[in-house]
C-alpha cells in the first residue's frame, strides 16, 4: 500500500462540515477546475511553491523572511502517524459535534487502501469523518467508505455536460450518476456548489443544477461556495503570474441564489462552507 501526499492537515476548521473539523488535504485531483483555490492540490507529483523576492500577495513575507525560498508541496504519512496525529484533536470534535475531514485534491482518488484504514481507524475509534469529494471516481470507492463515513460533501458545479468539460476538463456523467447512487444508498449527503459569474451563476444553469439536486439527491443541506481568487496566488506561485479568470460574485448576486433554492423548497441552505 502506498501512501498518498498529503500537503496539509488544517486544525481547527470550521467550513469542512459541522463543528470543529481536521481537514486532511489529499495531494492530486481528477479534475482540473478552472477556478480551483487550492491549484497546488492538482497534481498527484510533488511540487514546490516559489516565494520569489517580490511575493504576490501571500501575506506571508512582509519582512522577507520567505522571499526567493521554495517550499515543497506534500508530503506522506503512514495510516498510524496521520491518525495518531487527527485523534489528538479528539476534544474538540467532542465539544464541537465535530470531526476529520478528507479532502484534497480528491481524497477518493488516492490509494484505496489508504484511504479506507484511515476512515475506518478513525470510526472504530468514534470520530465522525467526513468525505469532501468531485464525485469523478468510480462508485466502487464509494461503496468501501459508506460504513465509515459519516457525511458526504458532494460538489455539483455544472449540469451541462459540456460546460463541465469546458471548465473542469472531464465530463459530469460519472460525477451526476454518483450522485444519484450514494443518495440511494442512503448516504448523508451536503451538496457544495461554487458559485462561478460567467459559468454556473447564470439562472439557466443554477436552475438546472437545483432541478436535479431536487429529483436526484438526498440532499441534507446545500452549501452555496462564492468564487475568491486566493487560488491565484498560489498557482503564480507554482507556474508564474496568473490572470484574473473570474470575477467574484456580489453579496446580491449569492443573495438572489440563496433565495431560489429556498424558492425550490430547499430549507437547510447556506452562503459558504
Amino acid at each position: 500500500m502506498a501512501d498518498p501526499l498529503i500537503f496539509n492537515v488544517q486544525k481547527f476548521s470550521i467550513h469542512d462540515g459541522p463543528g470543529i473539523r481536521t481537514t486532511v488535504f489529499f495531494k492530486g485531483c481528477p479534475l482540473r477546475c478552472a477556478w480551483c483555490h487550492n491549484p497546488e492540490s492538482q497534481s498527484f507529483a510533488p511540487e514546490r511553491l516559489h516565494y520569489p523576492e517580490r511575493c504576490v500577495g501571500c501575506g506571508r513575507c512582509a519582512e522577507g523572511c520567505l522571499a526567493g525560498v521554495y517550499e515543497p508541496v506534500g508530503r506522506t504519512y503512514p495510516v498510524a502517524e496521520l491518525c495518531a496525529l487527527l485523534e489528538r484533536d479528539r476534544v474538540f470534535f467532542d465539544g464541537s459535534g465535530g470531526g476529520v475531514t478528507l479532502s484534497g485534491g480528491e481524497p477518493l482518488a488516492q490509494e484505496e487502501a489508504y484511504v479506507l484504514a484511515v476512515a475506518e481507524r478513525l470510526w472504530r475509534s468514534g470520530i465522525a469523518v467526513a468525505v469532501d469529494t468531485c464525485g469523478h471516481v468510480p462508485y466502487a470507492r464509494f461503496a468501501a467508505l459508506l460504513p465509515y463515513v459519516d457525511i458526504f460533501l458532494y460538489d455539483i458545479k455544472m449540469i451541462d455536460d459540456a460546460l463541465h468539460e469546458r471548465y473542469t476538463g472531464v465530463s459530469n456523467r460519472l460525477i451526476l450518476e454518483n450522485a444519484r447512487r450514494l443518495s440511494e444508498g442512503g448516504a448523508r449527503i451536503h451538496v457544495r456548489v461554487p458559485v462561478i459569474p460567467g459559468v454556473n451563476a447564470c439562472d439557466a444553469e443554477m436552475g438546472r443544477i437545483i432541478g436535479f439536486v431536487r429529483e436526484n439527491m438526498r440532499a441534507e443541506q446545500v452549501n452555496l461556495m462564492p468564487y475568491h481568487r486566493l487560488g491565484q496566488h498560489k498557482g503564480a506561485r507554482l507556474k508564474g503570474p496568473q490572470g484574473a479568470l473570474f470575477d467574484e460574485p456580489t453579496p446580491e448576486a449569492m443573495q438572489a441564489i440563496l433565495a431560489a433554492w429556498q424558492e425550490a423548497g430547499f430549507e437547510h441552505v447556506h452562503i459558504g462552507g
